[in-house]
């Protein structure tokens, strides 16, 4: 597990702490990325009565004022260059999580609708690619259908899941219920054989207290996601 934001040493911050290193994400990584993230938050401006949720338990069980919070945070971190790296947490890594299925989603969408074009399978085809340009050969290209037009679910379900591990430094915050269960010496203990930060499971969701606040946020992320 990731410890806290740090520099380089020569005062460049960086950004999010991936499995495949401390990076923002840019090309057609980003793109996907982008699009998703914007589909997500326009979900989480609806009320909570009306998100039906994306299939991240954790991420899901936020109000609507912590989604957009966390996303927020997200984007800013994985986006842009203007703030140090973030510690990595459940709630965080839960958000990042729900962005990619977010996009598998919508990938599933375009499937069940004949006429919908592949504009989503067509992001996940060239981010795939330009992520995985230099893993020919291995058993990574066999994770993303052949073309954008393919109809394979079962392909296009890997070739998300591989794009949202390359980002995801692990896969801790889906543990998260089974470390709430234990008595506290025990959840200590579990956490420290498998290498996750005292913080990380607690540490909790920021939040709006004012409709302004969330106003001045959506603004924020309109901005990033241009």
């Amino acid at each position: 597990m990731a410890n806290s934001g740090q520099s380089d040493g020569l005062g460049e911050a960086i950004m999010w702490h991936t499995s495949s290193g401390d990076r923002i994400l840019s090309g057609a990584e980003a793109k996907l990325f982008k699009a998703a993230l914007t589909g997500l938050v326009e979900e989480t401006m609806l009320s909570d009565c009306d998100f039906c949720g994306c299939g991240i338990e954790l991420f899901d069980e936020l109000t609507s004022s912590q989604r957009l919070a966390v996303l927020e945070g997200i984007a800013t971190a994985l986006l842009t260059d203007t703030v140090d790296m973030p510690n990595l947490t459940a709630v965080n890594e839960s958000a990042v999580a729900a962005v990619f299925e977010y996009a598998r989603f919508e990938v599933e969408l375009e499937i069940d609708d004949c006429t919908a074009g592949t504009t989503w399978r067509q992001m996940v085809f060239d981010s795939y690619h330009e992520c995985f340009a230099n893993e020919s050969g291995s058993d990574s290209e066999h994770c993303c259908p052949a073309h954008a037009g393919s109809d394979c679910r079962t392909e296009w379900h890997w070739a998300v899941e591989s794009l949202a591990d390359r980002v995801l430094w692990d896969r801790d915050f889906e543990m998260v219920g089974s470390f709430l269960d234990e008595p506290p010496e025990k959840a200590a203990m579990m956490r420290q054989v498998l290498g996750i930060d005292d913080d990380y499971f607690s540490a909790a969701a920021d939040d709006f207290t004012t409709r302004d606040a969330a106003e001045q946020s959506i603004g924020r992320l309109t901005r990033i996601l241009q």
